[in-house]
């Protein structure tokens, strides 16, 4: 099956804007990234090394699978796009769709730069623990974060409905469908609008929400510079200080327990009660590491013009000042 022309045919790389990824980051929907990463990747236009996409390159590996899955059952016919969509009016909203959907092989999906298909298709892998979030097939209830997807898509490419395909657990298929919804799309590009002008435009950080956004908001301290404590804040180190002291009691007691069993086990692989199996207590399998220090010794030159230094992180030790 031919691929057709598609408008803003830059390839798969990221142009500047917010995609049908990051919306699910902007509405605090997303297990991936936080409004603040997605500020931070936006700014300054690169997206951190550290970051695993292990799950981006699977669902990308399987895409194939599943949509060849959704022909067999739905009898209509996918074709693959490749291209970035933007939205006609807003500019900085994009999307990379997974396929469109045709009633025939020789339905054209984009005529004169103006999508005409009337369905598309985004496939996706989900792990057999998050099954309950799934509804009944033939519905839209689907996760959020990939129903607020489908409706940028949707909101970009103004087809009518969005077919989601999902592979669950490697053996359950499922077909679900989402209609255009223009009040959801509505109160999506809302969000979508305040977010580019406040933040991004405006360079304006989220607030952050976990201690990591702190460190990527504030990565470096500047050096003699002290802060006064307000009240507020003293009465947060107070808090934070015997939470912490409940926190390691109830370490203390947890390691304590474990001990416990860990004895009782001695060598066995396995404690069990009756045919079931309570825990095990096994060696990890073996791996191989480089041993750095000997490689610094045994051949200096070589892994000095492989060292490059790495920004610290900024570690954060409570004093006791009473």
């Amino acid at each position: 099956m031919n691929t057709p022309a598609f408008p803003h045919s830059n390839s798969r790389s990221r142009p500047i804007g917010i995609g049908g990824t990051d919306i699910g980051a902007i509405l605090g929907l997303s297990p991936y990234k936080t409004p603040l990463e997605l500020w931070s990747e936006l700014v300054s236009g690169d997206s951190p090394a550290h970051r695993d996409l292990l799950h981006l390159r699977y669902g990308q590996h399987t895409e194939s699978f599943v949509a060849r899955e959704y022909e067999r059952v739905s009898q209509m016919f996918t074709v693959k796009h490749e291209p970035t969509l933007f939205h006609k009016t807003h500019g900085y909203m994009f999307g990379h769709v997974d396929r469109f959907v045709l009633d025939t092989p020789d339905t054209p999906a984009v005529v004169d730069g103006v999508v005409t298909a009337q369905s598309l298709l985004e496939c996706k892998t989900s792990s057999a623990f998050s099954k309950n979030d799934w509804g009944e097939p033939g519905t839209d209830q689907v996760p959020p974060l990939y129903l607020v997807q489908c409706a940028w898509y949707l909101a970009i490419t103004e087809c009518e409905r969005a077919d989601l395909a999902v592979l669950i657990g490697n053996s359950d298929f499922r077909v679900y469908t989402i209609e255009r919804d223009l009040e959801l799309e509505g109160l999506i590009i809302s969000h979508a609008q305040h977010f580019w002008d406040e933040h991004v435009i405006g360079k304006k950080p989220p607030e952050p929400i976990n201690t990591q956004d702190a460190a990527i908001l504030f990565p470096k301290e500047v050096q003699d510079l002290s802060i006064q404590a307000s009240d507020a804040i003293l009465q947060s180190i107070h808090d934070y200080k015997q939470v912490s002291a409940k926190s390691q009691a109830l370490s203390d007691e947890c390691e304590r327990l474990k001990l416990e069993i860990l004895n009782f086990m001695g060598h066995a692989e396995k404690l069990i009660h009756g045919s079931k199996t309570l825990a095990t207590w096994k060696c990890a399998k073996a791996s191989k590491r480089i041993d750095t220090k000997a490689l610094a010794l045994a051949h200096p030159d070589i892994a000095s013009a492989h060292t490059t230094t790495v920004l610290g992180s900024r570690r954060f030790l409570l004093k006791d000042a009473t």
